[in-house]
Order: C-alpha cells, then structure tokens, then sequence
C-alpha cells in the first residue's frame, strides 16, 4: 500500500495554489463559474478588466471538429451543435458561440451523439480502432471516471491552451477528482450541464405558508440552513390525507426524494466516504467520529417516522414506478421539499403552487459553507487517449475559446434570462443559486465508487442501521484493491 499512502504532490500544489481549502467544500477560490461576466440584467458585460484566454492567432483551414456527446438522457441540455438560431434562449446564444470559434479558428464544429446506455462501449470502440469518430467529446461523469480509470482518457493537463484556474472552468472539479497530479475531466461554461446537474432543494410555497413556518431564505442566508433544521421543519407538513391510519402514495410529506440524497447529503456535510487526505492519499475511514455522526444525522432524517417519501423506495403501493408519475408527490403540493438537480427547475415551470430553492442542508451552522453535489449524470470535457500528438494544440485552443466564449454567451442566457428570470418564482431563488453554484462540489464516492461502497451505505441507511465498524472492516480489502488498481493505471500514465 506505499502507492495508496504516498503524496500526491501535484495535486496538493494545485490546492494550495489556488487557495482551496481540505476543510471547506468551496475553499478561498474565488471562481464560482456563475455569475462571471453579467450585468443584473444578465447581459453581456465582458470589459477590458476581464481575464482572456491566451490562444493562439491560427488558422485550421476548415478542419472539422466532430464532439461526441452522450446524448438522450432525459435531462439537461444535450445539444452542443444547433443547426442554427430557433428563439429558445440557450440554444441561440450556444449556436452564436460555435460561430464564434469557427470563425476565429476557421473551423467546423460537428456533434456525434451517443446514446448514453451505449457510451462507454462506443467510446472504447472508436479509441481502439482509430475510425477518429471524434475528436473529444462531452462525456457524462458516471462514464468518464471508469474510461479514465480504464486508460482512455487523456491528461487533459498535457494539453497547452486548457487553463483551468480562469474563471470560465470550473475549478472545483479539479479539486475534487484530480488524483497523482493527473486530470481527465472538466466542467464550466462549455456547457451548461454541471449547472444543471447540481442537487438543490426545492420548497413549495404555498404549503410553506400555510404551515406558518419560518422564513427558509433568510435561514439559509444566516447559514442556519441545518439538517437538524430542515428535519424539524418538514415533519410539520406530514399528513394522513385520507385518514386510512398508514402513509401511502396519496399522502402529504416532509421531503419527496431519491435514495441518491443520502450520497448528496454526505457531500453537502462535506463528509464523504472517500476522501482526500492532508497528504494526498486516498482516505477510507467511515469509522471517524464526524461520519459516524453523519450516518446518525441521516438516519434520523430518513427513517424517523413517515417525513420522507423516496421514489426509489416508495411507502405502500404506487400506481406507476415512472419518474414523473412518483414526482406527482411533489407537483400535485404533496410534499413541502424536493431534493432535485437544478435541472427540474425547467420541468415544473407549469407547476400550480410556486416554489422556492435552496442549497441541500449543512451539517450544523460551524459548518463555513454549503456544499452542493453535482451529479454522476453530468456531461464533462473529455478527450479520448487516441488524439493525434499534432492535434493537441488545436483542440486545447479550441475547447478553451468554447469555455471562454460560453461564459460570455451562453452563461447569461442560462442563468439570468433562462434560469431565473423565467423558471424560478421569485427574486430570492436566484440569490440562493449564486450560493449554490459557488459551492459545488465533485465527490470521489460516486465517480469512482471504489469498492461498491456507494450503494453499500446506501443500503445500510435505508435499512436504519448504523453499523459502520463492521461494515468498514468487511470491505476494506475490497476498497484497497480498487483505490490502487486505479493508481497504479494512473502511475503508469504519462
């Protein structure tokens, strides 16, 4: 296990250099990759005082540059090449970013879409037989992890041109998922789907008022949005609706979720089941007090009395185990919160009662921040370990400029004119999501998942158990295998 211990000192110099502290999900990095470069009308005010990408003054003499994009999932904005302008706001202002960097390179930008439940064979395929099916692609996390654990990624730090310290990256994701000084995924203004991916909490506001609960938004604001404070505050909303004496699907809830908030919660106690430690190595330690308290949190919120109501693992029969129909809790005023990604924003825009948002609750108020998850489900920029040595420089110059111009672009017709200004109810929404898309943070648990612990706490909480001694000491063979399996393809990398 030298391998497992030793530091990872790259990775370390990267923390320190940009301010990020091990303590704070959102550490002293002042580039929350939201609201750079808008004015409060969310119009384009790049100025002469704003960063610039350091690109070079080139021509590709019309190269055609084909993006894969693991595409069909359901949720988030999965185009990356329109055909042209169609009046919906983000799909414009993306078209208009693509003509941008075609022009300035002299280039074509073509999407290959890929069916998310055929991505990872797909891409693996066209690596080992060279057919350049394309030249890098967007690829959903929960995908990209395992193809670059698998080798098929490559170091997108040995690629000139990517800065990912300017603000139009996100930087979070290197923080979180770099491992040996090697990173093999980016998230920022690209796309917009590290946005929608981040898990929220959703609170219907006509049953907030009529329980007569206190303010939410000036709570979270005060940073006394607690999980202690949110369990106390949804049991208020339970309600045996038909008076049939048992909680079932037609019932009233505190919380209307999926058994992922368990993972989501973790990361926003900043307590996960892997970590980084001071000296870089991988820590697996679900014995250490704060994550024993953490389980204990989270049991009690989940399994004390009949609050929460999970899709994945309903309460009595349901007439259809499709997600809209289970969501029905939440849409129809039958459940006070909803965890959700930012995504669903869009989907209950019809919605009758108005809703606010909120961060997902901090462990307690000592807690400096609060730390938001992003999904396994959102796209990120990968390139394939195929790439031709002579491409590097045009494909670093070109993904830059597509996060640069994406911050002055797409950026404002998102997160004001899309975002808040037509899905959200009201203005305090939006000044929870500035905090939310601060906070963001990408967690080791889901993304390599080593040893299948993920689903085994998972499991363990659904169940109201708390055994994490015995649980711990039965995987730890497993989870060392795993950590340094995936080490030592990272060691033998260049």
């Amino acid at each position: 296990m030298k391998r497992l211990l030793r530091t990872v000192s790259i990775l370390l110099i990267l923390f320190l250099a940009c301010g990020t502290l091990l303590a704070s999900c959102g550490g002293g990095n002042d580039n929350p990759n939201s609201g750079g470069g808008k004015d409060p009308e969310g119009t384009d005010a790049i100025d002469d005082n704003e960063p610039r990408p350091d690109l070079p003054d080139v021509k590709f003499n019309g190269r055609e540059i084909k993006i894969a994009v693991s595409s069909e999932t359901k949720w988030g904005y999965d185009t990356v090449c329109p055909d042209g302008e169609e009046g919906e706001q983000v799909y414009d202002a993306t078209f208009r970013r693509n003509k941008t960097v075609e022009d300035l390179f002299d280039v074509t930008l073509t999407q290959v879409d890929i069916n998310w439940e055929k991505y990872i064979n797909t891409f693996k395929n066209a690596v080992k037989s060279g057919d350049n099916m394309f030249d890098f692609a967007f690829t959903r996390l929960m995908h990209a992890m395992p193809l670059a654990a698998d080798g098929q990624l490559l170091n997108l730090n040995t690629i000139p041109y990517i800065n990912p310290n300017q603000k139009w990256w996100d930087y979070a994701i290197v923080r979180d998922l770099s491992l040996m000084g090697k990173n093999f995924v980016l998230a920022g203004d690209i796309n917009m789907y590290a946005y929608d991916a981040t898990y929220i909490i959703f609170f219907n506001k006509v049953l907030h008022n009529k329980l007569g609960l206190e303010n939410l938004y000036d709570l979270a604001s005060a940073g006394k949005w607690t999980i202690d404070k949110m369990d106390s505050i949804m049991r208020a909303a339970v309600a045996d609706l038909d008076s049939d004496g048992k909680m079932t699907f037609d019932d009233q809830y505190g919380v209307f979720t999926w058994s992922y908030i368990i993972d989501s919660l973790l990361t926003a106690f900043n307590c996960n089941i892997f970590e980084v430690g001071a000296d870089g190595e991988i820590v697996f330690d679900i014995t250490r007090p704060k994550f024993v308290s953490a389980i204990e949190k989270i049991n009690t919120f989940y399994n004390t009395g009949d609050a929460v109501f999970d899709g994945y693992k309903p309460k009595g029969k349901v007439p259809s185990s499709e997600w809209g129909y289970a969501a029905k809790i939440f849409t129809e005023g039958r459940g006070l919160f909803m965890h959700e990604v930012v995504d669903v924003i869009r989907r209950y825009r019809d919605m009758d009662d108005d809703f606010g948002v909120l961060p997902v609750p901090k462990f307690d108020e000592s807690q400096p921040e609060y730390c938001c998850a992003v999904s396994e489900g959102a796209n990120v920029v990968t390139v394939p370990i195929s790439m031709p040595p002579d491409d590097a420089e045009m494909l670093g110059a070109i993904i830059e400029a597509m996060a640069y111009e994406g911050m002055k672009q797409i950026l404002p017709a998102y997160y004001d004119k899309t975002l808040i200004y037509k899905n959200t109810r009201d203005e305090e929404s939006g000044k929870m999501l500035d905090i939310v898309f601060k906070q963001r943070k990408y967690c080791l648990d889901i993304m390599y998942d080593f040893g299948g612990m993920t689903a085994k706490i998972t499991s363990m909480v659904q169940s109201n158990k708390n055994d994490l001694a015995s649980l711990s000491e039965k995987s730890k063979g497993t989870v060392e295998t795993a950590i340094q399996k995936v080490l030592d393809k990272y060691d033998s990398m260049d």
